[in-house]
């Protein structure tokens, strides 16, 4: 059987193939839906040029809403083979397909290479409105905004300075990673030229005032402030507050901080997830907090040692950055027990922690010894101690205490307040000349008494580990001092005048573990019978729940614990309840077990309301 004969492949006529995209998404290799004009010329605001080659199609005029901005210069509107470098010796370029194929490949070098870049940003950069061959942020968080554009939003200079003196008096003494005087000089540097900022400092600023603005009340504002806020047209401080946090955000983006990040980009990043976990939850900043984690190592902030060529005043800021990793991790370690973060727990070394000293003290050639008096960085060097005792605690309550383990933990927890009283109280009294120390031995003895909760709550029921009557007393009791501590801790941080900076503290955490306080006092209130006197305890149950009242508008864990105590005062005190109430037994142990055997006591977004609510609403 004889083959037909074919034509040899050199002597075939070659098909000319037509182009099913328009000239700009042919040169960039983009797609093209092949309209007329195309979606990816539309998005990219290169409709005039839209042309399909060698067809009857014409390039089409642009609808006027389609038009790009007359403003914009038309040198800007180039193709990437028109903005290419030209060669002042280059021969011109002959005709033909290797001429063709020379210009294909040369718009495939010449076109952005990063495959993460947004359209809308690519077409920006090919059209020259990019300086400095910018890369793209990997996120789309919107149309990008100028420096300008992002700075005409702060507020002027003499609100700026109010702002930014609130911060170091409410905020940074309880989160200190910022050396203050760094921070002034950069201000100043900002000041003299703000168009020439570096937008991770900008993006610091905007963070700094969005967290201050979040601690004030509306009779903190002085009248000039006043007017300005006005002339923004918002409501309410947290508004303004909130578009801050976005502007801080978007100057991250734009900025690329995922691909090139500075210690200002670190240390915005850390007070922009402090402010998150105290007024949003803990549970929002998971993420986030991994991304500053793996900054913070590319930073090199967890360096033993300080390199021969790094100053101090560098070398204790990223000391101070790590300091806030391991604090904010923590919150995560206690939380989300079902994570394992115990490798958090081998970082948390003295030889990582900065130096327990003023920002005055520390100079780029030397660092002042330590004081014996309270520094800027006592805080977080006792947080430090203490969350690592609390995540020891709290990977140990995975499976039932002993007696024997019970008395180690309130013996280290002991040790710990001893510490505190000998570096903030002055002849076992408060000091009236350092309101600042005051606050840290307030919050400090916050987490020791929730941890008390957390170690005797099991041993308080007649089902506790062993059984045994005399340890079931001692925890009730212990359980019944911590959880009247917290709420009085919650009512000199609203009431106490010299604590008035720090009132924003109630708003989120601190009414927490306030709400996990008088829950723990109502249900060992109800578990005692004879002769112990709980008048006084109460009348601080009666107290907290009018302060939970007034301070709800401005805690959303406010607003579900108040039904709630109502419920448990009701139940505490029948005789004044607004309707008469019999409280039964089934009832009283009801509450008392759902106490002892929900774990996830430490965050408001844990709790299991409806299990509350429930118990709120009695049988059906």
């Amino acid at each position: 059987m004889s083959l037909s004969p074919t034509t040899p492949r050199s002597s075939r006529p070659r098909r000319v193939r037509k182009p099913i995209s328009c000239a700009p998404c042919r040169d960039s290799k983009l797609r093209c839906d092949r309209q007329h004009p195309c979606a990816t010329c539309r998005r990219r605001g290169l409709v005039p040029s839209c042309c399909y080659p060698n067809t009857s199609r014409s390039p089409v005029r642009a609808d006027p809403e389609l038009e790009p901005s007359r403003d914009l210069n038309p040198e800007h509107r180039l193709l990437p083979r028109q903005i290419s470098i030209p060669d002042a010796q280059a021969e011109p370029e002959p005709e033909g397909p290797a001429s063709e194929g020379h210009a294909r490949w040369e718009a495939i070098f010449e076109r952005p290479i990063d495959p993460l870049c947004d359209p809308p940003v690519v077409a920006s950069s090919e059209q020259g409105q990019v300086p400095d061959g910018k890369v793209c942020f990997p996120f789309h968080f919107g149309p990008s905004v100028s420096k300008e554009n992002i700075l005409a939003t702060l507020p002027p200079r003499e609100s700026c300075d109010y702002l930014i003196s609130q911060y170091f008096l409410r905020l940074s003494p309880l989160f200190h990673v910022l050396h203050g005087p760094t921070f002034q000089r950069q201000y100043n540097t900002f000041l003299e030229n703000p168009s020439g900022a570096d937008l991770a400092w900008v993006a610091l600023l905007f963070t700094v005032l969005s967290m201050v603005l979040n601690t004030l009340e509306e009779d903190d504002v002085p009248l000039t402030e006043r007017l300005w806020l006005q002339q923004l047209q918002y409501t309410s401080l947290q508004g303004i507050a909130s578009q801050y946090r976005k502007s801080a955000m978007l100057c991250l983006s734009e900025d690329n901080f995922l691909i090139r990040h500075s210690l200002n980009t670190l240390e915005a990043l850390l007070i922009l997830l402090y402010g998150i976990s105290h007024n949003d939850g803990v549970e929002q900043t998971w993420a986030l907090l991994g991304t500053a984690h793996n900054i913070a190592i590319a930073l090199r902030c967890n360096l033993k040692t300080k390199p021969p060529t790094m100053g101090y005043i560098d070398f204790e800021r990223r000391r101070r950055c790590w300091a806030g990793i391991l604090l904010l991790h923590t919150y995560q370690a206690i939380l989300f027990r079902d994570v394992d973060v115990s490798f958090l727990l081998d970082k948390q070394e003295p030889e990582l922690f900065p130096a327990d000293v003023n920002d005055s003290d520390i100079h780029d050639d030397f660092i002042r010894k330590p004081s014996s008096q309270p520094t800027q960085m006592s805080m977080i060097m006792f947080k430090l101690r203490l969350f690592k005792l609390s995540s020891r605690i709290c990977q140990r309550l995975s499976t039932p205490l002993d007696a024997h383990t019970l008395t180690h933990f309130d013996a280290e927890i002991a040790a710990e307040q001893a510490q505190w009283d000998a570096t903030f109280l002055l002849d076992g009294k408060p000091s009236v000349l350092d309101t600042a120390s005051y606050a840290h031995w307030c919050i400090l003895q916050q987490y020791a008494h929730q941890l008390y909760l957390l170690i005797h709550r099991p041993f308080c029921t007649r089902q506790g580990p062993g059984g045994r009557a005399d340890q079931r007393t001692q925890s009730q009791l212990k359980c019944i001092i911590s959880g009247a501590a917290l709420l009085e801790i919650q009512r000199l941080f609203f009431e106490v005048p010299r604590l008035r900076h720090y009132r924003w503290y109630v708003h989120g955490m601190m009414s927490s573990c306030a709400l996990h306080g008088a829950v723990a006092l109502a249900s060992c209130l109800l578990m005692q019978s004879g002769e112990f006197d709980s008048s006084v305890y109460l009348d601080a149950f009666d107290a907290a729940i009018v302060r939970i009242q007034a301070i709800r508008g401005r805690s959303p864990i406010c607003v579900k614990a108040l039904p709630i105590l109502r419920h448990l005062q009701n139940m505490l005190q029948p005789e004044k309840a607004p309707v008469p109430t019999t409280t039964t037994a089934v009832e009283t142990n009801t509450v008392s077990e759902e106490w002892a055997e929900t774990l996830p006591w430490l965050s408001m977004d844990m709790i299991n309301w409806d299990v509350w609510q429930d118990i709120v609403d009695g049988p059906a």
